[in-house]
């Protein structure tokens, strides 16, 4: 899938609340492998990120500098998405804040008790 192809809202619509949940967290785990390796020192202003999108099969990439990266990470429900593809959360997801590069989306109900657990940087 390309930034110019995002999943349809039925397609969203379909997918279960676990089944969002642990995609998108599947892709937030490689995504904090790439800030870790970014953060050691890269002089690109915007480091491209995978699209933490809903969609399976997604492979869109999302440039945001490590400060855009962090913010997002702030809160372990929310999840960066191409723009377009928010709508891959059906109604496990919403918009939260949208950008020129990218939206970010905050999982919703059983899919953001999901994310939060799966969470890489979560402290219990």
């Amino acid at each position: 899938m390309s930034e110019a192809h995002p999943p349809s809202s039925a397609e969203g619509t379909n997918r279960s609340a676990e089944r969002v949940g642990r995609n998108d967290a599947t892709f937030r785990e490689a995504n904090e492998r790439v800030q870790s390796v970014a953060s050691m020192g890269t002089s690109i202003e915007h480091i491209p990120f995978i699209c933490e999108c809903a969609e399976e099969d997604c492979t869109a990439i999302v440039r945001l500098s490590l400060d855009e990266y962090e913010d997002v990470r702030a809160q372990p429900t929310h999840f960066l998405n191409a723009p377009g593809h928010e709508v891959a959360a059906g109604p496990h997801g919403e918009v939260v804040e949208r950008h020129e590069r990218y939206v970010v989306v905050r999982k919703l109900g059983r899919a953001a008790e999901i994310a939060e657990a799966l969470d890489p940087r979560r402290t219990s």
